[in-house]
C-alpha cells in the first residue's frame, strides 16, 4: 500500500457518477486523485500538478478523450520529458476511437471489473 499513497492519478470523466466511483476506489486504494469532467478542467489540473497516470472517459462532450489526451501530452512535453501512462475507459466499441486510443494507451471496455482496472493501473505504475 506504501508505494499507492505517492501516485497521482488524474481521472476525467463526463458522468459524475463514473467520477464519484473511480475517485472512491482509488482513494481506498491509497492513491491522490484529482478528478476532471472535461478536457478544459483537465487541462487547468495537468498545469497546476504533476500526475503518474491518467485515467480518461474517450466519448465526451467537446474535445473526446483521444483529443484531451493528444493535448495534455503537449502540455506536459513542454515541462518534462516523461510520458504519462494513459488508460482509457469507454462504453463504446467502435473500432475507430478505440484504435486511436491504443495507440495512446490502455483500453478498457465500460462496464470493467474493478479488480482489472486496479491491476491495469498497478501494471502501469
Amino acid at each position: 500500500m506504501q508505494q499507492a499513497l505517492d501516485k497521482k492519478i488524474l481521472v476525467i470523466d463526463d458522468d459524475e457518477l463514473v467520477l464519484k466511483t473511480m475517485k472512491n476506489l482509488l482513494l481506498k486504494t491509497g492513491y491522490k486523485v484529482t478528478c476532471a469532467s472535461n478536457a478544459e478542467n483537465a487541462f487547468n489540473e495537468i498545469k497546476k500538478q504533476e500526475f503518474d497516470l491518467i485515467v480518461s472517459d474517450i466519448r465526451m462532450p467537446g474535445k473526446n478523450g483521444v483529443e484531451a489526451i493528444r493535448e495534455i501530452r503537449n502540455i506536459v512535453s513542454k515541462h518534462s520529458p516523461r510520458d504519462i501512462p494513459i488508460i482509457f475507459i469507454t462504453g463504446y466499441a467502435e473500432a475507430v476511437d478505440e484504435l486511436k486510443a491504443e495507440l495512446l494507451g490502455e483500453v478498457i471496455l465500460k462496464p470493467f471489473d474493478l479488480e482489472h482496472l486496479l491491476m491495469t493501473i498497478r501494471d502501469y505504475l
